[in-house]
């Protein structure tokens, strides 16, 4: 497929320096927030199986949080917590 040239006159809006610049800001706001974990993902890095995570979530033993019925983990919050215990 051939290379598409730029466009005479600098950026244009939605070219590739402003998806960039989007990148690099959602990619600084995910590490201040923590990112969110489905069960699955959360279970992997603690090395457990999703179940007995659920029924820890369920009982308030693991910082988590319910979105509709799905469990949702802070990566960072996670860490924290297994660095504490």
């Amino acid at each position: 497929m051939p290379e598409r040239k730029k466009p005479a006159g600098g950026s244009v809006p939605g070219s590739s320096n402003q998806s960039d610049r989007q990148d690099i800001l959602d990619e600084s706001a995910a590490e201040t927030r923590g990112i969110a974990l489905n069960l699955s993902q959360a279970a992997a890095i603690l090395h457990c199986h999703p179940k007995t995570l659920r029924l820890m979530a369920q009982a308030q033993k693991i910082p988590a949080r319910r979105v509709g019925k799905l469990w949702r983990f802070s990566e960072h919050t996670l860490r924290e917590w297994l660095d504490a215990g």
